[in-house]
């Protein structure tokens, strides 16, 4: 059982600080409430270490998982029992991995699990928020519906991560295109040119001179170079793989000037989605903000979500809790203000999940307006500046020699 390092106020007001097992962080809080205390803040234990999943084997894409929902919900929907609708799946699902975990669910099926419990022995492949869906459907008996409406939600997820990625491939692509023409003009094309002006006693143009100092000064130092840029490179992925140097990485993430607002945006999207999601298929409310918080894709983002789910549990509403992060903006608080007031918070998260992502469409086409146009701005520039700098000593030496 995992161990929680947890901080709480008593009734009479005194700090109490202790370690204890539970099962999730939520349970905990829930547990001490129960015994009379107000938590403040809880921890894993640093001692304890969350084991890896194996990655042996095809990635299962999110993709995958959505058709594998459709069709298992259209089977079962027609009336054919789960074990003979995961064989005819199985037989043709076209990711081997995804296969061969259908064909282990349904072993553990016969031997009297259930779906839920033989999928959540893959964690690999199967999610948090995957399988307490399933298992919602299963408790309420309406596990085709449930599933429908789980590929809806995958289909969406895999689109709002689809369009990011496509509007960042061709910025991409020039940026790299960039980098390249400037090492090729550098390592390349101007020491050339500067054997050639060295065999001409004249006075460079100081463009010429500063530029032929730096590509002389880049290719002395290449090894120096590359060691700097790999250890710069290995050595803020260690960081990064922190706790400490990924909280930090992902702060600045959300500060960037062009694309802070954009993931921000994504962020709520998949927070509104995830969280309307899981409620509209009986999950309970602590639960849901518990897997909402493993599915955020930052760690910021996470903590905030984890603060809400502390706060529901101490008392506090969502929009409450809400309301003093600063990652949420002030409508999506007004909104599921008005959501919880009504009785009809999964509706109105829906609604703010497609704003979001509509937005995030918008965002993402004006930033690749911008960026495009600045890129080629940029190479074109380079390109002047090395042009100038070798034809202004051309133009110098034909006027010498008429």
């Amino acid at each position: 059982m995992p161990q929680f390092i947890y901080t709480a106020k008593d009734a009479n007001g005194r700090t109490v600080k202790a370690t204890r097992g539970a099962d999730t962080e939520m349970g905990l809080v829930s547990l001490l409430r129960k015994e009379g205390l107000v938590v403040t803040s809880v921890e894993p234990a640093s001692a304890v270490t969350k084991p890896k999943a194996s990655k042996r084997g095809k990635k299962v894409k999110t993709k995958d998982l959505a058709i594998l929902c459709r069709q298992l919900a259209a089977m079962l929907d027609a009336g054919l029992p789960v074990l003979e609708s995961l064989d005819g799946i199985s037989d043709q699902v076209e990711n081997p991995t995804l296969g061969a975990v259908l064909i282990e669910v349904s072993h553990d099926i016969e031997a009297g699990s259930t779906l839920s419990q033989a999928m959540g022995k893959h964690d690999r492949i199967f999610s948090t928020l995957f399988i307490s869906m399933v298992r919602s459907g299963e408790e309420s008996g309406a596990l085709p519906p449930v599933l429908g409406r789980l590929a809806s939600y995958l289909e969406a997820r895999d689109a709002l991560t689809r369009k990011i990625i496509s509007a960042s491939t061709y910025p991409a692509f020039i940026a790299v295109f960039f980098a390249g023409a400037i090492v090729a003009v550098m390592f390349f094309l101007i020491p050339r040119f500067e054997d050639i002006f060295a065999d001409f006693d004249m006075t460079l143009p100081p463009m010429t001179q500063v530029l032929i100092a730096t590509s002389r000064f880049l290719g002395n130092n290449i090894i120096i170079e590359l060691l700097i840029l790999i250890g710069g490179s290995y050595f803020l992925w260690r960081w990064w793989k922190t706790p400490g140097g990924k909280k930090r990485i992902d702060g600045l993430m959300l500060k960037t000037p062009l694309f802070g607002k954009l993931i921000r945006k994504a962020a709520v999207a998949r927070f509104s989605r995830t969280l309307g999601t899981l409620l509209s298929n009986g999950v309970t409310v602590i639960a849901a903000l518990e897997i909402v918080g493993e599915t955020a894709g930052n760690t910021v983002v996470q903590e905030a979500i984890d603060g809400v789910g502390i706060g529901v549990v101490n008392g506090a509403t969502i929009s409450e809790k809400l309301a003093e992060s600063p990652v949420f903006p002030k409508m999506v608080v007004s909104m599921v203000s008005a959501g919880e007031s009504s009785g009809n918070l999964p509706d109105m998260l829906e609604k703010i999940a497609d704003f979001y992502t509509d937005d995030v469409d918008a965002a993402i086409s004006g930033l690749t307006a911008m960026i495009e146009p600045a890129l080629i701005v940029g190479l074109g520039g380079v390109v002047a500046v090395v042009v100038l700098a070798i034809y202004l000593p051309i133009f110098s030496m034909a006027t010498g020699i008429q």
